[in-house]
């Protein structure tokens, strides 16, 4: 039996990856790369340009076949995660408009794992629960705002009134501060992935530190650019630990959460877009991989020695 290799020609996709974004751009300032070949266009405001949305998401896809030869599909809806959904059951070469009121009776038939982030481990933990479709969801409002938010604005920024946290009792306590920052950045990974999930950026980071005598401190700090990403929140997370940890104090909880969180509407050069969308379509695949195949499955190192 003969096989056939195909060489991993990563840095084509990214050139055409590059060139599908451009496009968009065209269209609206507000877009955001969810992975190489997904993303998310704000068309608020944009009818006394290109006319109604419906008509401009049809001239987007058509533009990127037309311009560069790659078949789209999408989704418009007045809710990203909705509209997301569209996009995928619009797969191959499809479009799916829902139109504003009728969100909740298009998603109730569908299968829970079709909400992007619902992996399989979540999924049996939600079978388990007897949730097996949108509608059973929508019937238990805390697991529906953790896993499909239907009132998030249509415009490009999102009012978000919590905050989204991790903390963890310690097994024994530790006085070793290379090992608190080992349990940190684990925190920094669900929170990180979570932040993700809601396409939630956060602008201020909190450190909760319990010592063995029970005094609980927290930290926090206020970031001029908001974060949704692990190495950039970690280091925030490391800096606070250091400048407050007590010496020779025994640790026996640490936590880890982000506030003021926001969707978009923040001042950034070109720059630093074209920076956040290389890190976003990173974390973004790591996500994918590791609802696939599990959280072991692939991660970022957490700083290299000389950086600690």
């Amino acid at each position: 039996m003969a096989s056939i290799f195909l060489p991993n020609r990563r840095h084509v996709y990214s050139q055409f990856s590059d060139r599908v974004f451009a496009i968009l751009e065209r269209y609206s300032p507000e877009v955001h790369a969810l992975s190489i070949d997904e993303g998310v266009v704000d068309l608020t405001g944009t009818e006394r340009l290109f006319g109604p949305p419906v008509k401009t998401a049809r001239n987007i896809l058509a533009r990127i076949e037309k311009d560069l030869g790659l078949s789209a599909s999408g989704g418009l809806s007045t809710s990203r995660a909705v509209a997301k959904i569209a996009a995928t059951l619009a797969k191959p070469h499809g479009f799916i408009f829902v139109p504003p009121g009728t969100e909740r009776s298009f998603l109730s038939p569908l299968a829970v794992e079709s909400i992007p982030g619902v992996g399989p481990k979540t999924h049996k933990e939600l079978l388990q629960q007897g949730i097996n479709t949108i509608a059973d969801l929508l019937k238990h409002p805390d697991l529906r705002r953790r896993y499909l938010d239907l009132e998030e604005a249509g415009h490009g920024e999102r009012s978000h009134d919590h905050s989204i946290g991790n903390e963890t009792t310690l097994d024994r306590p530790l006085k070793d501060r290379e090992k608190m920052e080992e349990v940190l950045w684990e925190l920094v990974e669900e929170v990180g992935r979570r932040l993700r999930r809601e396409e939630a950026y956060a602008r201020c980071i909190t450190v909760k530190i319990r010592y063995s005598t029970f005094k609980t401190i927290t930290r926090s700090r206020t970031l001029t650019t908001p974060t949704c990403f692990d190495r950039e929140i970690f280091e925030v997370v490391r800096e606070l630990l250091r400048k407050n940890l007590t010496p020779g104090g025994s640790v026996r909880l640490l936590g880890v959460s982000a506030s003021s969180l926001r969707s978009s509407g923040w001042q950034e050069s070109m720059f630093e877009i074209q920076k956040r969308r290389s890190w976003e379509k990173l974390y973004h695949g790591i996500d994918r991989v590791r609802d696939k195949y599990g959280e072991e499955a692939i991660g970022v190192a957490r700083l290299h020695p000389r950086e600690r």
